[in-house]
């Protein structure tokens, strides 16, 4: 998909959004999955997604590290499947904490993602330096909280998994659109 087709899908269909730290999403970076505890509410949104769903991603403060970053929206991913499974890369939590698991078959990032290594995860993590500079490229070029306020919105900053009002979308793609540059696709 090109970005006319991304952009024209979701004012046509919708988006939602992820939040996690950016350590999880420098490790999707690499593994193209994201996962979710098996918690009801979780379990019931992870059971709606489908194949072409489409979701932002709200980068959070750092969870397992001392780093001052920017939150904001970082990219954009749509789903190739859900699956039970492990989390393959996990470095910081239990492989099976996370089972309910998304596959993107896409992923649009808006940082500076070509200076990101395609090492796994787990490795970077042994590396500090390497983990901060890949956390910033990967967050550079964010959306922020204080542009969508320039708009005149929000998005709430809460939720693993949350839906997107239809006013915020509109809001939103002004500020994604600039932003898409080609996707990674997912070849496995």
């Amino acid at each position: 998909m090109n970005s006319e087709e991304l952009l024209e899908s979701m004012k046509r269909k919708g988006f939602k959004k992820l939040t996690g730290p950016p350590e999880d999403w420098l490790k999707a970076f690499t593994s193209m999955d994201w996962g979710f505890r098996e918690k009801d509410r979780l379990k019931k949104e992870w059971e709606k997604i489908q194949q072409g769903d489409i979701f932002i991603f709200h980068s959070m403060k750092p969870e397992h590290m001392q780093m001052n970053v920017e939150t904001g929206i970082i990219g954009v991913g749509v789903i190739k499947e859900k699956k039970l499974g492990i989390d393959e890369e996990s470095f910081y939590e239990p492989k099976d904490l996370r089972p309910l698991r998304i596959v993107f078959g896409e992923m649009w990032w808006f940082g500076d993602y070509a200076k990101i290594s395609k090492i796994k995860f787990p490795e970077k993590a042994k590396k500090e330096d390497l983990l901060f500079r890949e956390i910033y490229y990967l967050l550079k070029n964010c959306i922020t909280f204080h542009e969508m306020k320039q708009l005149g919105f929000t998005i709430s900053t809460q939720g693993a998994i949350q839906n997107v009002g239809k006013d915020k979308q509109e809001k939103l793609l002004e500020l994604i659109t600039p932003r898409l540059k080609e996707p990674i696709i997912n070849v496995k």
